[in-house]
């Protein structure tokens, strides 16, 4: 649904199709949100040891996907409209099937819990659904600018002065993709275990300054280009440690959590920097909504210092104890984390 929908975008966009176009990107949304919180649950569980390098393989792919798509649809776009976007459909079509084999083949990762009766969402929560909305918040205000910058990138070099053409703007946010893709592909190889809430701490931090010159409207073209490399390596390529955060605080609804982290998350993210990126970029100066994702950013990792460490063994807080033990019906056995 999601491959069908979305190309068929520059189909639909004509005078008088808005309530279809609106249509075909909320069901291509849904279709697409809906399978990244299962998938993320197996993906945390296949390297047992880790469970943030096992996100960041599975997440890195999806970046790469990010990155690759600006590009091609630059390319079609600039060379046959909008209309040209249902040309790759036939591409994205013989995936699904090679998808589907995979995951029969191979059978997948045992979740890690199988409940035998169906639990509310206060059980999946612990009965901790204050911090739940808290890591929501915190999560949302970190994803900011990864929802705006794309925009913002793309009214920039449009703009006076720079005069990329589609195709040369595609190529630019393919790079600060491919950086993203890059800090992925460190932490599935070099991630700490553990260090999740440090991640969730420092980048964002390390983030404000990147995004700043951004900021700086006088700023040269080469020194923007550049500096987006590492602006997506912290801020969009440490993505990951979030998701582990989340999974393992609440091990019971991992797929909820991830829904939250993956998801949610990014919506209210785009929902926030959606008025200001559109604002400022019809004053025609869209480089200063920048400046007002710094807040969020910067807010998002002093907020997160306040975050517990969740206990590997049980996802609560370390010291913490479980409020809904009785859930366990008394067991002993406690679900496995995989980090």
């Amino acid at each position: 649904m999601a491959a069908i929908c979305l190309t068929a975008v520059g189909v639909a966009a004509a005078p008088g199709q808005v309530f279809v176009v609106c249509g075909l990107f909320i069901v291509g949304g849904v279709s697409v949100g809906a399978f990244h919180p299962e998938a993320a649950v197996r993906a945390g569980t296949l390297l047992p040891g880790n469970r943030t390098r096992g996100l960041a393989i599975f997440m890195r792919g999806g970046s790469l996907g990010l990155s690759l798509g600006p590009l091609l649809s630059g390319i079609v776009v600039d060379r046959g409209g909008l209309d040209g976007l249902i040309y790759l459909l036939p591409a994205m079509l013989v995936v699904i099937p090679v998808l589907c084999w995979g995951a029969r083949t191979r059978g997948g990762a045992e979740t890690e819990v199988s409940p035998t009766r169906r639990v509310s969402v206060k059980e999946m929560f612990d009965g901790r659904i204050g911090f739940a909305i808290s890591l929501l918040v915190i999560c949302s205000f970190r994803l900011v600018p990864n929802m705006g910058m794309s925009k913002v990138i793309a009214f920039t070099l449009a703009g006076p002065g720079r005069g990329f053409d589609e195709q040369a703007m595609g190529g630019v946010q393919s790079l600060f993709l491919i950086s993203a893709s890059v800090g992925m592909s460190l932490l599935a190889m070099l991630f700490p275990r553990g260090w999740e809430r440090r991640f969730m701490v420092a980048c964002p931090l390390l983030g404000v300054p990147l995004l700043a010159v951004w900021g700086w409207e006088g700023c040269p073209t080469w020194l923007l280009i550049a500096v987006l490399i590492p602006t997506g390596l912290v801020l969009w390529g440490t993505t990951p440690t979030m998701v582990s955060y989340a999974q393992q605080a609440f091990p019971g609804g991992a797929g909820l959590a991830s829904a939250i982290t993956m998801g949610l998350a990014w919506g209210v993210g785009g929902l926030l920097e959606a008025p200001f990126t559109t604002y400022y970029h019809d004053l025609g100066r869209p480089q200063l909504a920048v400046w007002v994702f710094l807040p969020f950013v910067g807010a998002a990792g002093l907020a997160a210092m306040f975050l517990p460490e969740p206990d590997n063994r049980t996802g609560h807080p370390v010291g913490g104890a479980d409020p809904n033990a009785e859930l366990n019906g008394g067991s002993d056995e406690k679900p496995k984390t995989g980090s």
